[in-house]
């Protein structure tokens, strides 16, 4: 009986996409914060300093639409394609932290199947 309610809960549906996405808008800070480090060392990997600015708004902007529930899909998908991205490029399977780059993509996909929920400008958006 008390997981069904849990189930039904509006706000587990918004802790769960901010606690999911969390890495990726708090870590577009980080980057920002030592973005010659960063550019140095994905340049290391063959990729230009456009694509880790890029990157940073990337992270920035997709997680704070999903954490708001705005374009929320879309958001996930970008975020989906950046990780699988960088998961092959910086973490060689079996690296443990490639491995948690998979379970993010993971959570990213239940999260385009449950949606946002209803505390969400997604969901106000259609009523």
């Amino acid at each position: 009986m008390m997981l069904a309610h849990i189930n039904n809960n509006r706000f587990i549906l918004l802790l769960g996409r901010t606690l999911l996405v969390l890495i990726y808008f708090l870590g577009g800070f980080e980057l920002m914060g030592d973005m010659e480090g960063n550019v140095g060392y994905a340049a290391g990997k063959g990729i230009p300093a456009l694509l880790v600015w890029l990157a940073f708004l990337l992270k920035l902007i997709a997680g704070f639409a999903i954490i708001i529930g705005f374009q929320t899909g879309l958001a996930a998908v970008s975020l989906i394609i950046f990780t699988l991205c960088t998961a092959f490029i910086f973490h060689p399977y079996p690296d443990m932290i490639f491995l948690k780059e998979i379970s993010m993509i993971g959570g990213l996909l239940i999260l385009i199947a449950a949606g946002p929920g209803t505390l969400s400008i997604d969901r106000q958006q259609k009523e």
